[in-house]
């Protein structure tokens, strides 16, 4: 399928606001199950927009507004084409967990990171009495996934505008109740829980009424699989329908957008998202001009490597998403934290 993506968030202050540094991350990526076929990000008032990689990998567009505004919008759109093979399908031909194990055993440093407690899915003991509870019989790790989607739609109902961005998944547990992002939570929570390492998927749905921002997780499949999409809001396997933006431990790591602005006003956010079925990227979309993407140097690429492994960011790495972990710090001051986009369906 090929999909044309249109994202606005539309920031609006009660007085004038300024030197306002802001994170983008929502550029598809191209990999084995989608493509990216083209990308833009325009932002009123215009400024440069710097773009680079995080530790885990995504793409982050970064600008900074000095002048003194009242509203700042920021426009992306993307065309992407996917072509998602079935997850189920993959476990099933690669054997996944077919002896009998419910877990694969992780061969690498990047699926180990998976299996660790996060910021929004921490060790606590609401995620321990879940997943003592759980009844999974030992078998294919198809099996145990498709179970364990059953477990979290009996566990939490969705339910709009009774969690926030940055709810944690003990909380989530204690209502009973969230959107998609929770769910997603509650998921790698008990993934990891069963020792399998398991990850935060930040995108979009196209599902016929319910086109908006969604949240699911990746599984790791073992080394002949790799990471498998899992949707628990829908209790399935991930299709054609959805299209990735980002991946980490949870919503915290990837947030569509975050920043901070200085000045003395309230703050209001309007979101909106489209996303429609198109039968080929327009021929004037090859003419437009795009931010340059400066891929990471070398050095980059190793201090990287020392981050994801030491938890720390090394100095000079611009972005690492490490220099807010384990917890969101206090903005400097006379700085004050942009609102953040919750993730959810919208039917």
């Amino acid at each position: 399928m090929l999909y044309r993506i249109q994202h606005e968030t539309r920031l609006s202050y009660s007085m004038p606001v300024y030197e306002t540094v802001f994170e983008v991350r929502m550029a598809p990526p191209s990999d084995e199950d989608q493509t990216s076929l083209s990308y833009r990000l325009h932002t009123t008032p215009q400024a440069p927009v710097t773009s680079f990689r995080d530790g885990y990998g995504n793409r982050v567009d970064l600008f900074n507004v000095a002048t003194p505004y009242r509203e700042l919008v920021v426009s992306v759109t993307s065309y992407v084409r996917t072509h998602r093979r079935s997850g189920r399908a993959r476990l099933a031909e690669a054997g996944g967990g077919s002896d009998g194990a419910a877990a694969p055993a992780p061969a690498s440093l990047e699926a180990l990171e998976y299996l660790q407690p996060s910021p929004l899915v921490p060790r606590c003991p609401e995620l321990d009495a879940f997943v003592s509870g759980l009844s999974l019989p030992a078998g294919p790790l198809a099996e145990t996934l498709r179970r364990l989607l059953g477990a979290v739609a009996e566990r939490l109902r969705y339910e709009k505008d009774v969690t926030r961005a940055r709810t944690p998944v003990d909380e989530a547990l204690r209502l009973g109740r969230g959107v998609c992002q929770d769910l997603a939570h509650l998921y790698i929570g008990a993934c990891r829980g069963l020792g399998i390492p398991a990850r935060y998927v930040s995108g979009y749905l196209a599902h016929p009424g319910e086109i908006a921002t969604h949240a699911w997780a990746q599984v790791w499949g073992g080394d002949a699989v790799g990471w498998v999409d899992v949707d628990p809001t829908h209790s399935e396997f991930v299709a054609d329908e959805h299209v990735m933006t980002a991946v980490g431990r949870d919503y915290h790591d990837v947030p569509p957008n975050r920043g901070l602005w200085k000045g003395r006003a309230e703050e209001s956010m309007a979101v909106s998202v489209t996303v429609d079925t198109v039968d080929r990227v327009p021929v004037e979309w090859n003419d437009w001009y795009a931010p340059t993407f400066r891929p990471a140097t070398p050095y980059q690429m190793q201090m990287q490597t020392q981050s994801r492994r030491t938890g720390k960011r090394p100095a000079g790495l611009p972005g690492s998403p490490r220099t807010a972990y384990p917890t969101q710090p206090a903005a400097a001051a006379g700085l004050v934290h942009q609102q953040s986009e919750q993730q959810q369906q919208q039917s």
